[in-house]
């Protein structure tokens, strides 16, 4: 599966796999796909923007 990014509530959303979400702030985003960490790792994309939500 080809990652996918979603961008919601001014974080990007990165599914990996139909399992594995990758919550990232804009600045960290910034940094390019070697440089950068995650805020979250998600189970489900509702995962992920409930993190956001509470962020």
């Amino acid at each position: 599966m080809r990652a996918k990014v979603t961008k919601y509530k001014g974080f990007r959303i990165q599914q990996v796999s139909d399992t594995v979400f990758y919550v990232f702030t804009e600045d960290e985003w910034a940094y390019g796909a070697y440089a950068r960490s995650s805020e979250w790792e998600a189970c489900s994309m509702k995962e992920a923007k409930d993190f956001i939500d509470i962020y």
